[in-house]
C-alpha cells in the first residue's frame, strides 16, 4: 500500500495587478497524516514548503477558514472555483504575506486521494514514538 502521493498543483502569487505561476507540488505522506504539505518553488533554489492541516484545506475550499498565519477562502471568478491563500510568515524583510490563488479542483482532487491512504477521520498519530524521539538520552 502506497504511503504518500504528490502532485503538481496550478498556483499563482498575485503581485499587484498580476498573477505569476509559481510551480508548486503537493505532498501528502501518512506519516503525519493530519497534513498537507505544498512545496512552492519562488525560485531555482530549494523549494518553500508549508504545512496545512488537511481537513482545515477541505474546508477552504468550501467557506473561509483561518487565522494567524494561514486563512483561506474560496472565490468564484469567471466560472472558475479558486482556493485563495494567505500566508504570514518572517523574511529578510521582516514579517509579511503573500498570496496565492490555488485550483479548487485539483486541491479537492488531490484531498480525494489523500483519504484513499487515510481516511477522514481515522487519523492518528504515534506521540509515544514523537516523544521517544525528541528525549534527551540518559
Amino acid at each position: 500500500m502506497l504511503s504518500s502521493l504528490s502532485d503538481t498543483i496550478s498556483t499563482h502569487l498575485a503581485v499587484a495587478d498580476s498573477l505569476l505561476p509559481v510551480p508548486t507540488r503537493a505532498v501528502y505522506d501518512t506519516s503525519d497524516p493530519y497534513a498537507v504539505r505544498f512545496d512552492f518553488m519562488l525560485d531555482d533554489e530549494s523549494p518553500t514548503p508549508w504545512h496545512f492541516e488537511r481537513d482545515m484545506l477541505a474546508e477552504g475550499v468550501r467557506r473561509p477558514v483561518g487565522e494567524g498565519d494561514i486563512s483561506l477562502r474560496p472565490r468564484w471568478t469567471g466560472g472558475q472555483h479558486t482556493l485563495v491563500m494567505q500566508l504570514w510568515g518572517d523574511t529578510p524583510a521582516g514579517y509579511e504575506s503573500a498570496v496565492l490563488i490555488v485550483d479548487c479542483a485539483q486541491v479537492s482532487c488531490f484531498l480525494e486521494q489523500s483519504y484513499g491512504l487515510v481516511a477522514r477521520g481515522s487519523e492518528s498519530w504515534d506521540i509515544d514514538g514523537f516523544l521517544d524521539s525528541i528525549r534527551c538520552p540518559e
